[in-house]
């Protein structure tokens, strides 16, 4: 076990920035990038039944995915973070109690979010944007990814997250990685092999979903064995300031994911002024961004846990590296996105649809959305690195400038200027002009960071 400690330590203090970033980071991103394969993997089999109605509907679900998101991030990016700030200032028994403390506050969001969905199924299917043709598949597709869905969520990415926390970024990779292996293969069985359509593409979501939850609590008692992770239960009683904490760390990744859920509502109740097409193209091409824009999340959120730590270990000058390669890498990868998918366009629309009128939508807006994992790059670690930090009100300050101060406006404002492509442009218009605001939020930041950390005791 001592062994296994000082490889933790190491990664976190001494391993060169670069490597602790991939070491921490790489797991991260294939959890990321294996659950938009999953997403991309209803819209390819539903799509392939030549319904634009049906792939309308999974794209108003969006809305609802956008909130399990947000719930995800308030309890996982909270309580991944104070767990790395614990053991950085040496406090493991702080660590034992916020780990096992998570999942249990998971599991209560989620009975609540599985109550409220079978309760309120027609409402929240129209508010989130559903046409009168697909209104009928949109309730049942939410019923699965949102209403059975949430407990084995929430209860999993928040294992997951302790884990990360820790620096074993390695096993929520697998849990999250299995399920969304699974439902990959379950989607075409349901969808075709029994005929069930868009209800076949819930069910497997969520059957994948409860097989990873299961991964993830057997995967959890036996590193309680080996690692001691966890508070025992018997000496575990709640503890409202480590909840406080973890919700007001996570709180700023909550409310940027739950105003573009708000505004992705707005969007999809603009959209469908147009037609199911045009829905249709527009889920397509942000699954195809949301590939290669989950890279740079992953990267970001990985590192979460290494920044954490130093700040807290106050070793500025390792903190301040890893943030600049962080954001090196993030940039890279956004000029490589948009090599690969300003020139393939219709060819990556041609993957997913066969309907002519859905590609003649999707191509420009393809070209136009290879732009958009470049100008996420900077505004989305800025964000990651203000939560590692601890710096609630500027980031959830940053979120709110982003969303509903630039994205809402311009949403409008370019609809009316020039219709549905003035529309679709207005989250790249928002990440361009976030991008300034973040860069002076996070200096300043840094600024004091480093008069903090070079202070004496």
């Amino acid at each position: 076990m001592a062994k296994k400690e000082i490889s933790r330590t190491f990664i976190f203090e001494s391993m060169t920035p670069y490597k602790a970033i991939l070491t921490l980071a790489i797991p991260n991103v294939v959890n990321q990038l294996a659950n938009v394969i999953y997403n991309l993997a209803d819209t390819f089999y539903i799509g392939r039944l030549n319904n634009s109605s049906m792939v309308a509907a999974i794209t108003v679900t969006t809305f609802l995915v956008l909130i399990l998101t947000a719930l995800s991030n308030l309890l996982c990016i909270g309580s991944c973070a104070v767990i790395a700030s614990s053991l950085g200032s040496k406090n493991r028994k702080k660590a034992e109690d916020i780990a096992l403390m998570t999942p249990i506050m998971a599991l209560v969001f989620g009975i609540f979010i599985t109550a409220v969905m079978i309760i309120f199924r027609k409402p929240i299917a129209l508010y989130s944007g559903a046409s009168e043709t697909s209104l009928a598949y949109t309730m049942q597709y939410q019923f699965w990814v949102m209403g059975m869905n949430a407990i084995p969520i929430l209860v999993s990415t928040s294992l997951g997250a302790g884990m990360r926390g820790y620096g074993y970024s390695k096993y929520e990779m697998y849990g999250i990685t299995m399920g969304n292996i699974l439902n990959i293969i379950l989607d075409p069985i349901f969808i075709f092999g029994f005929g069930m359509g868009i209800n076949g593409a819930g069910f497997a979501t969520f059957l994948s979903a409860f097989i990873s939850m299961c991964y993830f609590i057997v995967q959890a008692q036996r590193m309680q064995k080996r690692n001691h992770l966890y508070t025992e239960y018997r000496n575990f009683s709640f503890n409202f300031s480590y909840a406080w904490q973890v919700i007001t760390t996570g709180f700023p990744a909550f409310l940027h994911s739950l105003l573009a859920s708000l505004v992705n509502t707005a969007s999809m109740n603009i959209m469908k002024t147009y037609s199911d097409a045009a829905i249709a193209s527009l889920g397509i091409v942000r699954k195809i961004e949301h590939f290669f824009g989950q890279m740079i999340i992953g990267l970001n959120q990985g590192v979460i846990p290494l920044i954490s730590y130093n700040y807290a270990n106050k070793n500025y000058d390792r903190l301040k590296k890893v943030r600049d390669k962080t954001v090196q890498l993030c940039m890279l990868w956004g000029l490589v996105a948009l090599v690969i998918l300003f020139p393939l366009a219709k060819q990556f629309m041609m993957l997913f649809i066969n309907d002519p009128e859905t590609i003649k939508f999707g191509t420009p807006l393809v070209q136009m959305y290879a732009f958009i994992v470049l100008t996420m790059a900077y505004n989305n670690n800025a964000r990651c690195v203000l939560q590692a930090l601890g710096k609630k009100r500027q980031s959830s300050v940053y979120s709110i400038v982003r969303q509903v101060i630039l994205y809402l406006p311009l949403l409008i404002i370019l609809n009316k200027l020039f219709g549905f492509y003035g529309a679709a442009f207005a989250p790249i218009a928002a990440d361009l002009i976030s991008d300034i605001t973040g860069f002076f939020i996070t200096r300043n930041v840094f600024r004091q960071i480093k008069a903090e950390c070079e202070a004496p005791e």
